[in-house]
């Protein structure tokens, strides 16, 4: 997408024209999968999408590791129809640093980590990239339902057949630790009781029926950070028993690399920063010449 619609996809989402704008989607039709671009989903399906919801300051190989990963093992799960890569343009405490990229260069990126997802899993993948105005998961879940309810009524409209019902859909949402963190601190929802009343509709049959999943920096834990990981899922246990909260792992090297570091190695000149991110995205980063000092 050229750089000045770019801009103005984020000018309309800032101004609140919309809610979520889609950047990049592989087929006019997502998040039906490119295989069925004509054919509608059984009466009451539901589309399990999955969304990596990040600064992308750059896009690194864990970003990567963590959308490609398939959904955790268990006998509810479903493999995604979809995926999506989604940034905030209002962060709940990431501003805008000098040196930081851009947003329009954000997006970029994420085009180009959607492009390593393919090579990756191949077309049916089916990643999209968006951006939203949304602070918290709560907010991302409710706003990002509410603009893909609509776009199937869209999409299907005059297309569905009588007494058939559009489909569902379940979101689930991919997660670092340090992300679940702020999920599940009350600092971010102004107290501990209204913590658990948006838990409770973010994770509910009855509300948003959205799910997390999360991986850890590094699959093996010293004492006190497993205990730490104990202590902040401890008002989460009964969405850890009902799967609603569920562990994946990734690559163990692969699980500790982080956009602060890349952008620090690049500010220095460590040329080992290009073994953090993908190929596509230290590409353009040096073309660009982001994150220099």
């Amino acid at each position: 997408m050229p750089l000045a619609d770019l801009e103005a996809a984020l000018q309309r989402v800032r101004d609140g024209h919309s809610t979520v704008e889609l950047i990049h989607t592989p087929s006019p039709r997502w998040p039906y999968p490119p295989s069925l671009p004509n054919s509608f989903p059984p009466s009451h399906a539901t589309l399990p999408i999955s969304v990596l919801d990040s600064s992308f300051n750059p896009p690194t190989l864990a970003h990567l590791a963590l959308a490609a990963a398939p959904p955790p093992t268990s006998a509810t799960s479903s493999p995604y129809v979809a995926r999506l890569l989604l940034l905030s343009v209002r962060n709940a405490d990431k501003q805008l640093k000098a040196g930081d990229a851009v947003y329009a260069q954000r997006m970029h990126m994420m085009v180009l980590l959607a492009a390593e997802l393919e090579d990756a899993l191949g077309s049916a993948v089916n990643v999209a990239v968006a951006i939203i105005d949304e602070p918290t998961f709560v907010g991302k879940s409710a706003a990002l339902l509410n603009f893909l309810h609509g776009r199937l009524a869209e999409m299907d409209s005059g297309e569905t057949e009588a007494g058939r019902t559009l489909p569902g859909v379940q979101l689930a949402f991919l997660q670092g630790f340090d992300t679940i963190e702020r999920l599940l601190a009350p600092r971010y929802y102004g107290s501990e009781g209204k913590m658990h009343a948006a838990l409770s509709k973010f994770f509910s049959r009855d509300g948003d029926d959205s799910s997390v999943v999360y991986a850890r920096r590094s699959a093996s834990l010293p004492d006190p950070r497993e205990q730490h990981e104990r202590t902040v899922l401890e008002p989460a246990e009964e969405y850890l028993r009902s799967g609603k909260i569920a562990l994946i792992d990734i690559d163990e090297e692969v699980q500790r690399f982080s956009s602060t570091e890349a952008r620090a190695k690049a500010k220095t000149g460590d040329g080992s920063w290009t073994r953090v991110v993908p190929k596509r995205i230290a590409e353009y980063i040096v073309e660009q010449g982001l994150y220099r000092n």
